[in-house]
């Protein structure tokens, strides 16, 4: 296998000297070991080997690697998310967490000035924020099966858009001849997150798919307008039942 190519693979990583499950593919190994999200969906990863952010030790095994067969790959937390830093860890005035809108309670990742913390303390006029990613300082664990190489145009753009965005289920992906043209669901029109997704998907498929031309489709239609009701027209009173009937309270002449 070389960098480039897209394969699909089962696998849980873990994390620390008891190595503990930190996520997996696998919905009952979730359950089993009391990770389970169900906002989450369980299934085999597609990964493009070569790409950022795959750990080296990682991208090595996976082009050495042959379909069907388990591997386990331990990655250094030097080499992985760094070891901690007591410097990363900040005291933030009581007044940005006001200025926020933040409510400050231990153990809540928050965002202050564009830097991503965990709150670790918090007392009257100060907050202390842990700036270290939450696995730093510890080695990774990492158990996957390679299921299958990855031909298919239309499922590689699938897989880049659930890289890059989210379910690719609900996007339409159709592949005409040198085109791949692609829908996207209701639901992204009004995300701000698609707005750079929208960017890094065109890029890769222009980086991982050379010979397509791609483009993206977003239909906004019109609202209908709404169709009021149409009063019944009140009959008109004519000049002669005006006139038949008598007027309460009147007599006539004798």
């Amino acid at each position: 296998m070389n960098d480039g190519d897209f394969i699909e693979l089962s696998f849980e990583m873990r994390a620390g000297q008891d190595k503990k499950l930190i996520s997996t593919s696998k919905e009952d190994l979730a359950k089993k070991e009391d990770i389970f999200d169900d906002k989450k969906k369980y299934k085999n990863a597609v990964i493009v080997i070569g790409t950022e952010g795959l750990f080296k030790e990682i991208n090595d095994s996976f082009k050495q690697a042959e379909i069907g067969k388990e591997y386990e790959v331990t990655v250094p937390a030097k080499d992985a998310y760094g070891m901690r830093d007591n410097k990363n860890i900040k005291v933030v005035p009581m007044r940005e967490f006001q200025r926020n809108k933040i409510n400050p309670e231990i153990g809540k990742e928050v965002n202050i000035n564009n830097k991503v913390g965990k709150i670790i303390s918090v007392t009257p006029g100060r907050v202390l924020i842990d700036y270290n990613h939450e696995l730093a300082g510890k080695d990774l664990y990492y158990k996957y099966q390679v299921v299958k190489v990855i031909d298919d145009v239309k499922e590689k753009v699938n897989a880049i858009i659930d890289m890059d965005y989210t379910d690719s289920e609900e996007f339409t992906v159709d592949i005409n001849n040198d085109l791949i043209s692609i829908q996207i669901p209701e639901n992204a029109k009004f995300d701000v997150n698609w707005i750079d997704s929208k960017f890094k998907i065109a890029n890769d498929i222009r980086k991982y798919i050379p010979d397509k031309d791609v483009e993206i489709k977003e239909l906004y239609k019109r609202e209908e307008k709404k169709e009021e009701a149409a009063e019944e027209p009140k009959p008109e009173q004519t000049n002669e039942e005006s006139t038949d009937k008598p007027k309460d309270n009147v007599k006539e002449s004798q």
